[in-house]
């Protein structure tokens, strides 16, 4: 009988049971990382590193390589970060990411932009399900950030979580608008505080109140240069719009990018990972 794997999440609570695949691909994906609390079967919890099949995973190739087992689970290696927090080095690994992948990814935003297109039902329809859509999207970009291929079909994979990224959608939605009419400059800054909410949402089982927060702490220190990125990703955009306008969903796709490597990146950086199982 094959291994099964539980997980702690930074959240504090247990996530299992899981293959041996998963628990590589969350790995691979930043959301588990060397400190991680680790359990597998009934044996006693120890940190991820701490196991012979995963250790390779958290050192450099020259150093162990993964096992052949958990080496056939993934599909490519893992986006290698920049080592300083740079919009225009996450954009032009963006582009090198998504460059492969040009035709699915611009399908996805075409498709959620083409939702709210729909004569009389369409903005409703997409203000109902779309934050469902976001957390899809947000999965099948840090899935190819961490080495999985996407698909079209994975930007609906988020309504397993509809309930809390329809009141994320809703509450931030509300609390930012009302912060732009106030001063503008408020809304600006919970636009920056909670720009992860989806990813956060889609990686783990946080509820959209404890998911804003958590984006909030993520970007603590960070906001002025998450800021810069978005308007860094405001010129992509134009950039898509003189390109037949067609191009501006492949830019997006290129943005929403260079945000997952900004989110890996800080998780990274303050040594936390998205809790796994979800």
């Amino acid at each position: 009988m094959a291994d099964q794997y539980w997980i702690t999440g930074a959240d504090g609570k247990e996530y299992g049971p899981s293959a041996l695949a998963n628990v590589v691909q969350w790995i691979r994906e930043r959301r588990l990382i060397a400190t991680t609390r680790v359990r597998r079967n009934d044996g006693p919890w120890m940190e991820a590193a701490s196991f012979p099949e995963l250790a390779g995973y958290f050192q450099p190739a020259s150093v162990a390589a993964p096992p052949a087992a958990a080496r056939a689970a993934v599909d490519a290696a893992p986006v290698i970060l920049p080592s300083e927090f740079a919009a225009w080095a996450f954009i032009g690994q963006a582009w090198d990411l998504v460059k492969p992948y040009w035709l699915p990814l611009g399908a996805m935003f075409f498709i959620q932009m083409a939702i709210g297109w729909v004569p009389y039902i369409g903005p409703c329809v997409q203000f109902v399900i779309g934050g469902a859509i976001m957390v899809g999207i947000w999965r099948a970009l840090l899935g190819m950030i961490g080495g999985r291929p996407p698909q079209v079909g994975m930007m609906f994979e988020g309504f397993d979580r509809f309930g809390e990224a329809f009141l994320g959608m809703l509450v931030s939605t509300l609390l930012i608008g009302l912060g732009v009419i106030a001063l503008i400059v408020p809304g600006i800054i919970l636009a920056v505080m909670w720009i992860f909410l989806f990813p956060i949402i889609g990686e783990t089982n946080l509820g959209f109140w404890e998911a804003m927060r958590q984006s909030a702490v993520l970007t603590e220190g960070y906001r002025w240069r998450l800021f810069v990125l978005l308007l860094a990703n405001v010129l992509v955009l134009m950039l898509g719009v003189l390109c037949l306008c067609v191009g501006v969903f492949v830019a997006e796709a290129v943005c929403f990018t260079s945000l997952g490597l900004a989110y890996r990146w800080l998780q990274q950086r303050k040594n936390t990972a998205a809790p796994a199982g979800a």
